[in-house]
């Protein structure tokens, strides 16, 4: 497996916390665009459930 960064490292480590904790440590942004909450909580959960497929 290549190496992660540290910014995408240190936000699967919090995954785990409550989506708007982790919107208040990271901003997520697509093309240069910043997302709305709402599109970045809808991110949050494609990633928890990409990370918990992946782990099954």
């Amino acid at each position: 497996m290549g190496q992660v960064s540290l910014d995408i490292q240190q936000l699967i480590d919090h995954l785990h916390l409550p989506e708007k904790r982790i919107l208040e440590m990271f901003s997520f942004r697509l093309n240069d665009n910043v997302l709305t909450e709402e599109e970045s909580i809808r991110f949050i959960h494609f990633l928890r459930n990409e990370l918990s497929n992946s782990t099954r």
